[in-house]
């Protein structure tokens, strides 16, 4: 039994998520169904980050183990002659054993675009929150120093999940301009349900001047999330590496 790991990219617009649901296009849904089909053996697919509706990956991993004697050298080709455009397979090797791609990462690396452009963009609107406005950069860094760390992350977690704990380990939230963009980049070794996208839609609202930067510290010290705040847009969230 081989144990194959890969490193996928997808554009999730038009998926219902990653994690597999009755009826629908999900990714894990796809690759089960397409690699099955063609090895010719039940696959089941095991992925490190569960991305939600219309998040996209450039970093996602998963594994999955498999008996057919594939050449290695030809595995990513034919697997992605399997697949349609908007997920390809961008890098693959064979794994220990004992590798497993959620239960093994040490962390999780998510990217929030917005791009700052007066007129709308059907391009860049797929991919990242297009706003007319140029954010205030420094109040935003202002606002992500308190978060960083341990802490109860209730205040950023939608409603929908059960988890045991709301305790995550936030190692690092940065927020930086790239030419027209504004990044918000997450580091944890896991998220809560919609937490970064949470925790992005405060951010853009102190950068838009419309809420002071100690406001998601005292949410998180409350417990009590941000009235009038819901998660920032799918489409500008990014799944861009798993650490392990």
């Amino acid at each position: 039994m081989r144990n194959i790991k890969l490193i996928l990219e997808y554009d999730g617009t038009d998926f219902h998520g990653f994690q597999r649901q009755r009826s629908l296009r999900t990714v894990q849904g796809l690759l089960e169904e397409r690699f099955s089909k063609l090895l010719g053996e039940e696959i089941g697919i095991v992925g490190a980050g569960r991305t939600d509706a219309g998040v996209h990956a450039a970093g996602q991993v998963v594994n999955f183990h498999t008996t057919r004697p594939v050449e290695l050298g030809r595995l990513g080709g034919v697997l992605n002659a399997a697949l349609p455009a908007d997920v390809k397979v961008q890098a693959w090797e064979e794994a220990a054993a004992e590798f497993h791609a959620r239960r093994c990462a040490r962390s999780r690396t998510y990217r929030y675009t917005v791009v700052e452009r007066a007129a709308p963009s059907p391009i860049a609107g797929r991919f990242a929150l297009v706003l007319p406005d140029r954010l205030e950069l420094s109040a935003m860094k202002e606002a992500t120093a308190p978060l960083v760390g341990r802490h109860d992350f209730r205040a950023f977690q939608a409603s929908g999940s059960e988890t045991k704990t709301t305790e995550r380990n936030l190692m690092r939230l940065e927020c930086r301009r790239a030419g027209g963009r504004i990044e918000i980049e997450a580091e944890a070794d896991s998220f809560l349900y919609r937490m970064v996208r949470t925790i992005a839609a405060g951010l853009i609202e102190v950068g838009r001047g419309r809420r002071e930067s100690g406001v998601l510290a005292a949410a998180m010290a409350s417990g009590e999330r941000l009235p009038a705040c819901p998660p920032a847009p799918a489409c500008g969230l990014c799944l861009v590496q798993v650490s392990y």
